[in-house]
């Protein structure tokens, strides 16, 4: 089961960063590596707004803007999942930053919801020395959208993922990612967006 959900990339032409809106090359730089909370925001938002034949959210530098203005993000931890949530709400949907399993990650796909996922980048298991004295914690640092899952006899295969990146080759739109892999880099933590 898939929901059709636009894909957004991290990895934009800085040669055009006037057209971007930015006011120089390294300011659309800084904000280039730094989107990817907004960009999985936008695109959970824009399918909603797309289903609805609704006009889509604003440009990504706007909706920056917005929640650089209400808090939501910070240069030493990013984008947080409470601000996020709040900027999401702010466009007239439901956001609740959570813990969610598996199954709860299902479930959610099934009833419409689309979760964005704390994840490490590209799913990564490398560990932080963070996590290697954390032990039962997992951090991520970066953010995706599940976009469906695949199962067989009833039990969870695989998950559909958009996965922005700066890196080119890292953009991956619907990439199916076996459970096992995709539990070594997901966090268990990230943010149910609904109408």
């Amino acid at each position: 089961m898939r929901i059709d959900i636009p894909f957004y990339s991290q990895n934009w032409d800085l040669d055009n960063w006037q057209a971007l809106g930015y006011k120089n090359k390294d300011d659309a730089q800084y904000w280039e590596r730094s989107s990817c909370g907004i960009l999985c925001a936008k695109m959970a938002m824009d399918s909603f707004l797309s289903q609805r034949g609704d006009e889509l959210t604003p440009p990504i530098k706007e909706i920056i803007g917005l929640g650089v203005k209400q808090g939501a993000f910070s240069d030493a931890t990013g984008w947080s999942h409470q601000g996020l949530a709040k900027l999401i709400e702010g466009f007239g949907f439901k956001a609740t930053p959570r813990t969610m399993n598996s199954d709860q990650l299902k479930e959610a796909i099934e009833n419409n919801s689309i979760p964005i996922i704390s994840i490490k980048w590209a799913f990564n298991n490398k560990k932080s020395l963070k996590e290697r004295i954390l032990f039962w914690k997992k951090y991520g640092g970066h953010l995706g959208v599940i976009t469906g899952f695949e199962e067989e006899n009833g039990k969870i295969t695989g998950f559909y993922v958009h996965h922005t990146s700066k890196r080119k080759e890292q953009n991956w739109q619907n990439r199916l990612l076996p459970v096992k892999d995709f539990l070594k880099g997901y966090t268990g933590r990230g943010i149910l967006v609904s109408e």
